[in-house]
C-alpha cells in the first residue's frame, strides 16, 4: 500500500452541521464552541489528507519514472534482438555459401579425376589414381604423375577442411547468436510482465488519489457549511448580548434618575459615544527590523513565512493559519489547490516535509513560500522567515521533485 489509511470525521461533521442548522431556539455560547470544535476538526482532517495525497503523489511519480525506465530498457531490448536477427541471417547466408563454395571445389576435383582416368588409359587396378601411376611411359613420366596425385589428393584433403573448419566456425556463431537472441528475449518478457505489473500499480495509485481528492471535496463542503453555520450562530448570540446590554442600560438610567432630581447633574449619565482612539496605521513595518508593525492588510506576524507570502501574494486570505495549514483553508476558501507547479503560486510544505532535501520544514507549524519560476520538476521559491538571514525575505531557493508539494492558485 503507498497510501496511509485516512480516517475523516465527515459524517460527525455533516450530522452536526444538519443539527445546527435545524435548530429554532436561541443560539447559546456553547453551540457557538462546538461549531468552531468541528471547523478545526475538519481542517485537521483536511490537513492529514492533504499529507497524504502529497505522499501519494510523491509514490506515483516514481511509479511513472519506473515505467518510462522500462519503457526504454524494453525498446533497447527491442533493438538488440534486430540486431540479433541480422547476424544470424548473415552466418545463415555464409553457411550457405561455404557449402556453394565446397560443392564447386567438388565437382573441380570431379572434372580432374575424369581427366585422370583418360588420360591413364586402360585400367589394370580399377584404382583411377593406381591407374593412373602403373601406366606411366618411363621413370620421369612415373615421377611426374606421382607429383600430380599426390597435389590432387592434397587439395581434396585441404577441401574437406576448409569445409570442415568454415561449417564448424559458422555454426559456433550461429549457436552463440541464437542463445544471445534468447536470452534477449527472456529479459524483455520479465521487463514486459513488469512493465503491466507496474501500470497496474500506478492505476490503484491513481484510484486513491482520486479518492482523496473526493474527500477533500467533501470536508470542503462541510467546512463551508459549518462557516456559515458558525457566522449565524456567533451573530445571533451577540445580537442577544446587544440587547440584554440595551436592557440593563436602560434599567440603570431609571434608578438613577429616581436617586435624587438634586445631584446637580453628577455622574448619572450614560455615555454612548466612544472615546476617539489613536491609530497606529502610520506604524508600518519596513522590513528593516527596527519596527515590527503591522502592515496594511497583512496579520500574519512580521518575520514569519507566512507574513511574506502574504506580502508578495496578497490575494491570499488572513485567517489560514500556519504554513502548513494553507492548503486546506485555501482549498475552503475555493481556491484551487493541487500538485501542479506555476509560477505565481503558493508552495506548501506540511509539518515536518523535506523542503527539496536541503531541510526540513517545522515540525508543528508547516512553511509556505512564493513560487518565482518553473523548470521542468523543480521550481524556485523565495520566503521569509526567522530561519533566514533576512527573515522579511526574499530568500530565494531552488527546490527539485516540485510534483510532491502542494500549490494554491489564484
Amino acid at each position: 500500500m503507498f497510501l496511509k489509511k485516512v480516517i475523516t470525521s465527515t459524517v460527525a461533521l455533516s450530522m452536526l452541521a444538519v443539527s445546527v442548522l435545524n435548530t429554532t431556539t436561541a443560539v447559546s455560547a456553547d453551540t457557538v464552541s462546538d461549531t468552531q470544535n468541528a471547523i478545526n476538526t475538519n481542517k485537521s482532517e483536511t490537513d492529514k489528507l492533504l499529507k497524504d495525497i502529497a505522499s501519494a503523489n510523491a509514490d506515483n511519480i516514481k511509479l511513472q519514472e519506473q515505467i518510462s525506465d522500462n519503457t526504454e530498457k524494453i525498446e533497447k531490448l527491442k533493438t538488440d534482438i534486430d540486431q540479433s536477427n541480422e547476424k544470424i541471417n548473415q552466418l545463415n547466408g555464409q553457411i550457405e555459401g561455404a557449402k556453394v563454395e565446397v560443392e564447386k571445389r567438388t565437382e573441380a576435383l570431379k572434372g580432374q579425376l575424369v581427366a585422370l582416368q583418360k588420360k591413364s588409359g586402360d585400367t589394370v587396378s580399377g584404382n583411377i589414381y593406381l591407374d593412373f601411376v602403373i601406366n606411366s611411359e618411363d621413370f620421369s613420366d612415373l615421377v611426374s604423375r606421382t607429383f600430380a596425385v599426390n597435389k590432387l589428393n592434397k587439395a581434396n584433403k585441404e577441401a574437406l577442411n576448409d569445409v570442415k573448419e568454415a561449417k564448424d566456425q559458422y555454426t559456433a556463431l550461429l549457436n552463440e547468436q541464437e542463445k544471445t537472441k534468447a536470452n534477449l528475449q527472456s529479459d524483455k518478457s520479465e521487463l514486459e510482465t513488469k512493465q503491466n505489473d507496474l501500470k497496474s500499480m500506478k492505476e490503484k495509485s491513481d484510484q486513491q488519489q482520486a479518492d482523496l481528492n473526493k474527500k477533500i471535496e467533501d470536508n470542503k463542503a462541510t467546512l463551508v457549511a459549518l462557516q456559515s453555520q458558525y457566522e449565524e450562530a456567533a451573530n445571533t448570540v451577540k445580537l442577544a448580548q446587544d440587547k440584554a446590554n440595551a436592557t440593563a442600560q436602560v434599567a440603570d438610567a431609571k434608578k438613577d434618575d429616581n436617586k435624587s432630581n438634586n445631584n446637580d447633574n453628577k455622574a448619572t449619565e450614560t455615555k454612548t459615544t466612544p472615546e476617539a482612539t489613536s491609530s497606529n496605521a502610520g506604524s508600518i513595518s519596513q522590513g528593516d527590523g527596527s519596527t515590527h508593525g503591522i502592515v496594511a492588510g497583512n496579520t500574519y506576524p512580521w518575520g514569519q513565512c507566512t507574513w511574506y507570502v502574504k506580502q508578495v501574494a496578497p490575494w491570499a486570505g488572513n485567517n489560514w493559519g500556519n504554513g502548513g495549514q494553507w492548503g486546506s483553508s485555501a482549498a475552503a476558501a475555493g481556491f484551487r489547490v493541487d500538485h501542479s507547479p506555476a509560477a505565481g503560486s503558493i508552495i506548501v510544505f506540511l509539518p515536518g516535509q523535506s523542503v527539496g532535501g536541503q531541510w526540513t520544514a517545522d515540525g508543528a507549524y508547516g512553511h509556505v513560500a512564493y513560487v518565482e519560476s518553473v523548470n521542468g520538476n523543480s521550481v524556485t521559491i523565495s520566503q521569509g522567515g526567522m530561519g533566514f538571514s533576512n527573515p522579511a525575505g526574499p530568500n530565494t531557493q531552488t527546490i527539485s521533485g516540485a510534483g510532491s508539494y502542494i500549490y494554491i492558485h489564484r
